[in-house]
């Protein structure tokens, strides 16, 4: 090729060589062959305008000959060298190709639409009509539409199904050409994987719904912009809305009418932080009850790792809330129980001993005074042995009741034991807490105990009052004094008190 294109772009020096062998050939002719003379006078010296114009016609005619040889083979070898740059490209092409006649038998296919339909080879395929990969019901519905279009139009789009060899399914997107003679070309490209990928996703996609819907507790996805993408019902009702006035709506413009993300908002917590958030919230529901929400938050991510949306779950818990609120009453009450004597009302001795040692220590710590007053209830044997243990408990309550009402607010009083009483007196010397013991005492000697309308039984008190050593006295010591002042009153004839020295 290279030689036929430097003859074309050098035809005269063609044109010239020719002329020079025609002319030298002439010479030699009558010269060794008919004897009209030497070959150099015939060639350069002697020659005969008969000669002259002869060799010149012969070289115009061998010339024009060549020159348009040498064109036309120029031509029919450009011709073929892009034929082959056609079918190099054909054959080199990812997509299937194929050439049918008018009676639709295959004339040609490149490798991939025989790699493509599972023959292998071209070969495969020639000879045979493109029925050959599809189905009776799909060759009837190309006969019907595909070639009355190819007719009107001269071509056709579109998708089409075909069996491969060994009859697996073959999804294809196909163009058709018709030519003026009937042949048709094919291009036809492979979306089976295309379509079972879509195929695949849309199941995704319907599992995902079926789940997003069954979800009973109210749910969302925010995408970054706070614009709700996607809400189930339990959400929609929760804040008494419906789907479709809060989907592609920010979530505080939907809901609440602002301009501006809510203060406190745990999306936002999570856009800001891509860790998961909670928090709970106390609603009015739209009956007027009141519940109490846990709000869950989880990010997404996209590929690069930046957060794309938040799933907001909600969870009623007011049950929760109930049951945890009644079991923190029931601890309290537990613990109210452990503390208070169950008949009186007032601490039981466990929970005084208690608060006495934190007063000893506080009045220790701040060089404080400290008193207790401990009483006893005269007499009470003989009332349960004449009237019963019944009257004695009403006795010890109303004990109790004249206690409450003769102390201070920072005084306090227990049951120490069966008839016993002790007052805890904080930052009050003995002359204070005297005086409170003898206000105790005349109260409960004011007070009778009521048996029947004609029988009433008086009651009274034996008290000892001791002040705290400090800083040096301990508990046992200072319970003792008073004890012993105590056990003073009564063996001085009961009903009085008695300052423990």
């Amino acid at each position: 090729m290279k030689i036929i294109r430097d003859l074309e772009r050098n035809i005269v020096v063609v044109v010239a060589v020719i002329a020079c062998l025609v002319w030298i050939a002439d010479a030699a002719i009558d010269a060794y062959i008919f004897g009209h003379g030497s070959f150099l006078d015939l060639a350069f010296f002697e020659v005969t305008p008969h000669e002259f114009y002869f060799r010149f016609f012969v070289i115009a005619v061998y010339s024009v000959a060549t020159v348009i040889l040498v064109k036309n083979t120029g031509k029919s070898r450009r011709a073929q060298t892009e034929l082959q740059k056609h079918l190099a490209a054909i054959e080199s092409s990812m997509d299937g190709i194929a050439i049918f006649d008018a009676d639709h038998i295959y004339q040609y296919a490149n490798e991939a639409y025989a790699r493509i339909t599972g023959y292998g080879k071209p070969e495969a395929l020639l000879g045979r009509s493109f029925s050959l990969i599809y189905d009776d019901q799909q060759v009837d519905w190309i006969l019907q539409n595909i070639f009355p279009a190819l007719e009107r139009e001269g071509r056709w789009h579109g998708e089409l199904t075909a069996r491969r060899k060994d009859g697996s399914l073959l999804e294809q997107d196909a163009s058709i050409t018709r030519l003026e003679d009937g042949t048709c070309t094919c291009v036809m490209h492979d979306i089976t994987g295309l379509r079972e990928r879509e195929r695949s996703i849309s199941r995704s996609e319907r599992f995902l719904r079926t789940i997003f819907d069954s979800i009973r507790d109210p749910f969302c996805i925010i995408d970054r912009n706070y614009t709700i993408v996607r809400a189930n019902e339990a959400y929609a009702q929760l804040k008494n809305k419906a789907v479709g006035d809060l989907v592609n709506r920010t979530c505080y413009r939907a809901m609440y009418g602002t301009e501006d993300v809510c203060d406190g908002c745990v999306v936002r917590k999570t856009l800001q932080s891509a860790d998961p958030c909670a928090k709970e919230k106390k609603v009015t529901l739209t009956n007027g009850d009141t519940a109490w929400l846990e709000i869950y938050t989880y990010p997404l991510l996209d590929e690069s790792g930046r957060i794309s949306h938040v799933i907001e779950y909600t969870r009623d818990v007011t049950d929760r809330k109930k049951s945890e609120e009644d079991r923190r009453r029931l601890i309290d009450r537990l613990e109210y129980l452990s503390k208070v004597d169950g008949l009186t009302g007032l601490l039981n001795r466990r929970a005084l001993a208690e608060q006495l040692e934190y007063e000893i220590d506080r009045a220790k710590r701040y060089d404080s005074e400290l008193s207790i007053i401990l009483c006893d209830l005269d007499n009470l044997k003989e009332i349960n042995d004449r009237y019963g243990h019944l009257t004695g408990d009403t006795t010890l309550q109303l004990v109790a009741a004249s206690l409450r009402s003769s102390l201070r607010n920072v005084d306090i009083a227990g049951r120490y034991g069966g008839d016993e009483f002790m007052v805890i007196v904080p930052q009050t010397a003995i002359a204070g807490a005297s005086s409170i013991a003898e206000k105790i005492r005349t109260s409960v000697k004011m007070t009778d105990v009521r048996i029947d309308d004609q029988t009433r039984v008086s009651i009274s008190l034996s008290m000892g009052v001791a002040a705290l050593k400090v800083p040096s006295e301990t508990m046992d010591a200072f319970v003792s004094r008073v004890d012993a002042a105590l056990y003073s009153s009564k063996n001085a004839g009961r009903d009085r008190v008695t300052i423990a020295s």
